[in-house]
């Protein structure tokens, strides 16, 4: 049986929820149970929508009582005029609240990551391995992650929301840069984990179930079905997350 361990899912109220998805921590635990999802690696709307301060309080609350099944992923930002916390704060915080992961969301909330702005922030997590999580979207163009990753090359990214358009983009910077990992949700392209596997190698792909936007049911099986070997689907759906958590030295 593979053991799946979601690294893409977004848990909490939102602004404008669409129809039917997933708001509660029952929701997702539901869903993860009926679909064979052991863990999931959560960060909160509220960080998202609103502020990173204010979503880390939030994230906390939600997770309290099932930290055996959800993992908590702060959203984070640079401190830009005292905005958020210093590099350093930021590190004794995750540490203090066992968060291992961060996510940044550039577009959405209008900063750069170029070392001018994110710099010290990003320097100082990938010091301590904590793999750093952005959506495609979020970077506006392939060329901008390429960037990324030769800017920090001690870094640890990992790619999400990849969608279908995103292969030839991505797959010069997978050749020329061995920091960066893909998410599998929304990469629903006709044998694409398996040319994925083929090319760049199952130990750059982590499983993620993109919820509550999308379905964690077909996540599951783009990898269930995937024409790899079994040893393959299993480094995707867990292995490849478990890896880069234990390496986190905070």
């Amino acid at each position: 049986m593979i053991k799946f361990i979601d690294a893409n899912c977004m848990i909490g109220n939102r602004m404008a929820p669409r129809e039917g998805s997933p708001v509660t921590t029952g929701d997702f635990l539901e869903i993860m149970d009926r679909v064979g999802i052991e863990q999931a690696i959560c960060y909160h709307s509220v960080g998202v929508e609103n502020s990173c301060l204010l979503g880390i309080p939030e994230l906390e609350k939600t997770v309290t009582g099932y930290e055996d099944r959800l993992m908590k992923q702060w959203v984070v930002q640079p401190n830009i005029w005292d905005e958020f916390m210093t590099p350093q704060m930021l590190l004794a915080e995750m540490k203090k609240h066992s968060v291992k992961t961060v996510r940044f969301f550039p577009f959405s909330k209008q900063y750069s990551m170029a070392p001018y702005s994110a710099g010290s922030m990003i320097d100082a997590l990938s010091e301590c391995n904590v793999p750093i999580f952005v959506n495609y979207a979020e970077m506006q163009g392939a060329a901008n992650i390429y960037d990324l990753c030769k800017n920090y090359p001690k870094a640890k990214f990992v790619i999400c929301d990849p969608g279908y358009r995103t292969v030839r983009f991505l797959a010069p910077i997978f050749e020329s840069c061995d920091n960066i990992y893909l998410d599998s949700s929304n990469f629903i392209i006709h044998n694409a984990v398996a040319r994925f596997c083929q090319y760049v190698g199952a130990e750059r792909m982590l499983f993620g179930s993109g919820m509550p936007n999308a379905s964690a049911a077909a996540a599951t099986s783009l990898i269930r079905y995937a024409d790899i070997s079994d040893e393959e689907k299993q480094l995707i759906a867990s292995g490849n997350i478990l890896r880069l958590l234990e390496e986190v030295a905070l």
